[in-house]
């Protein structure tokens, strides 16, 4: 019987420790890879892993490996997803995932073919208030929703020879924090997005630095996510209806969420803990395998991300 415990760890930079920390909470950790050799050693010993690699290829060869989470930078995403599915190892990768929407769709095509799991590792999908929001949702006491917001403002160093800005390793604010703003945002507007409208402005090397992007759904529900990469906002997210809305602070990893009232009455919902949101990511994927639904791994919703940056993205030039 296969044990999707048996992961392996493709890339060891801070995301990587991370999702090591919170693995060795849950269980043993199989294999890791860096192709830094003492790196690799010093990753092994400091979160006990069982199989160290000083290569990306040695570790998608161990046949124990039933799970690879890649953790390399993002222009080696795609590269890496293709070679983990072609070996036959699910995949679970960092955000952004990959910016271009047809490659995408090759990676999950071979990902059907092969019977495999492939998804993102968002956070925002597996956090358990969000599974309370979607009950009050689905239970009708936003109302119609009419309007979902996201922000997220992270204050890089302005540092040009930081990997943030760099183009050749993936930089910029859409591949690093646009991702989560328009998760959030697509996950509870329904309807096709009809319309989208936005405005970026560059940093001095070229990439991405501010968005402000809205969009507009064939159920007449209107999103909106505003990034930036050298100013600080708030990790907010906004879901209004007609009858309330909600608000979810720190919203990448929330745990709780304020229902607001047209009166200005609240109610309180907590769920789950910040801190473990790589446990919650862990645990579902785990689930979705042992289960064979695969929709835990909210690929669908993915996909439709990637489009919509694809698009973004190429029509500033930036892909």
């Amino acid at each position: 019987m296969k044990d999707y415990r048996k992961w392996g760890i493709l890339g060891l930079g801070n995301i990587a420790r991370e999702f090591a920390e919170n693995m060795k909470e849950l269980h043993p950790i199989w294999a890791a890879a860096s192709r830094d050799p003492e790196k690799a050693e010093a990753f092994g010993a400091r979160y006990q892993v069982q199989h160290i690699y000083h290569d990306y290829e040695s570790l998608l060869e161990d046949p124990g490996v039933e799970v690879v989470y890649i953790a390399a930078v993002n222009s080696q995403h795609y590269k890496w997803i293709m070679e983990a599915l072609r070996r036959g190892k699910h995949v679970l990768c960092e955000k952004a995932i990959w910016g271009n929407y047809e490659e995408m769709k090759t990676a999950c095509a071979l990902a059907r073919e092969k019977g495999l799991l492939l998804a993102e590792a968002m956070t925002i999908y597996h956090m358990p208030v969000y599974r309370e929001v979607r009950k009050l949702i689905a239970e009708g006491r936003l109302g119609k929703i009419k309007f979902v917001e996201a922000e997220l403002g992270s204050l890089k160093e302005d540092d040009p020879e930081n990997r943030f800005f760099n183009p050749a390793l993936g930089g910029g604010a859409m591949l690093d924090i646009g991702t989560y703003g328009l998760s959030f945002v697509t996950s509870f507007l329904s309807g096709d997005i009809t319309d989208t409208v936005h405005l970026m402005s560059p940093y001095l090397t070229g990439v991405d630095e501010m968005w402000s992007i809205s969009l507009k759904t064939s159920a007449q529900e209107i999103g909106s996510v505003n990034l930036t990469f050298r100013a600080k906002l708030p990790k907010r997210g906004i879901i209004a209806g007609d009858k309330a809305y909600l608000s979810i602070m720190n919203y990448v990893r929330a745990e709780r969420a304020v229902l607001v009232f047209p009166d200005g009455s609240e109610e309180l919902l907590e769920a789950g803990e910040s801190e473990k949101a790589l446990q919650y990511e862990i645990l579902d994927i785990e689930e979705a395998l042992e289960t064979g639904d695969h929709s835990r791994a909210f690929l669908d919703n993915t996909m439709k991300v990637v489009r919509l940056m694809d698009r973004l993205m190429k029509s500033e030039g930036l892909a």
